[in-house]
């Protein structure tokens, strides 16, 4: 029992660290933007669809080919923040809200018209599974090397924004843009900022679910799912409510389905469950006061 328990936990750490990445994106695009990015997840998907071309289509080598897919998927967030977002920055927060709704479905449709409706995977070689704690824990390269980049990342976003003066920019934008406009802070670089960490970080995280599982149309879906709900539960603008949000949600589902507590069929609606019950006890979230700014 103690040996099955460590490897769900181990599932369920890179299962979260991966939500994490995609929730880090929402939280910092909700803290200076003002609005949900419905399409963030869809960004995910282009991250591996791109690196199965590069990867497995083009017989690109993975770091060249991750790479050429960050640096795409990173232009393709910039370019929708410039054309979709940009023109309706003042407006209400409804209508950037309605935009993304409406980007995500047609990149949906996008990749279903270029790619099909069929299950894709990015590598047809097997890897073998690493062996630790006397065999209680089997881990494969991609998730060990999962898991240490969404770390490495979080705690290299955490230093961004703490340490550097482009991160202090974005945090005062965040607070108060009137301000930040009046200190000669530019909201478009911090926008433009904002986009790409946020895309390079779905990107990485497309990368790694790639190898974990199979790619399909509405796979940004399943994850931004995860993600909006591990936003919610630990704090909407708050970066280290977005990653404890995430690794729980990630250790619940692997716990839940993994000791036969939740039938396999219903992991889907585990994030949902928790979403409603963490709105229902603590709407503002367990880091928290009301949302007035990005905050650590």
């Amino acid at each position: 029992m103690s040996d099955i328990l460590i490897q769900l936990i181990w599932n369920g750490l890179v299962t979260g660290s991966l939500i994490a990445l995609v929730a880090l994106g929402l939280t910092l695009i909700y803290g200076i933007a003002h609005f949900i990015q419905f399409a963030h997840g869809e960004m995910v998907a282009i991250g591996a669809y791109t690196f199965m071309v590069f990867h497995k289509l083009s017989a690109w080598p993975i770091v060249p080919a991750a790479l050429a897919s960050i640096f795409i998927t990173i232009v393709i967030g910039i370019l929708l923040e410039k054309l979709f977002f940009k023109p309706v920055r003042e407006h209400d927060p409804l209508i950037p809200l309605v935009i993304a709704i409406g980007l995500s479905i047609g990149i949906q449709a996008l990749i279903l018209i270029i790619f099909g409706p069929n299950i894709l995977t990015i590598s047809d070689h097997s890897y073998e599974s690493y062996s630790f704690l006397d065999g209680a824990l089997l881990a494969t390269p991609s998730q060990i090397l999962a898991f240490v980049f969404a770390v490495v990342l979080m705690i290299g976003l955490h230093l961004f924004l703490k340490k550097t003066k482009r991160g202090k920019a974005i945090r005062a934008i965040s607070s108060n843009r009137s301000i930040g406009k009046t200190f000669g802070l530019s909201t478009d670089k911090s926008m433009m900022w904002v986009f790409g960490i946020g895309s390079l970080l779905t990107a990485i995280a497309g990368i790694f679910l790639g190898f974990e599982q199979n790619l399909e149309p509405l796979m940004g879906v399943q994850i931004s799912v995860k993600a909006f709900s591990a936003v919610i539960l630990g704090a909407i603008g708050s970066v280290r409510g977005a990653i404890f949000g995430s690794f729980l949600i990630g250790l619940a589902e692997s716990l839940l389905v993994g000791l036969g507590i939740v039938a396999s069929g219903f992991t889907a609606g585990i994030p949902f469950v928790i979403l409603i019950l963490m709105l229902l006890i603590r709407p503002e979230g367990l880091f928290g006061k009301r949302f007035v700014s990005l905050r650590q």
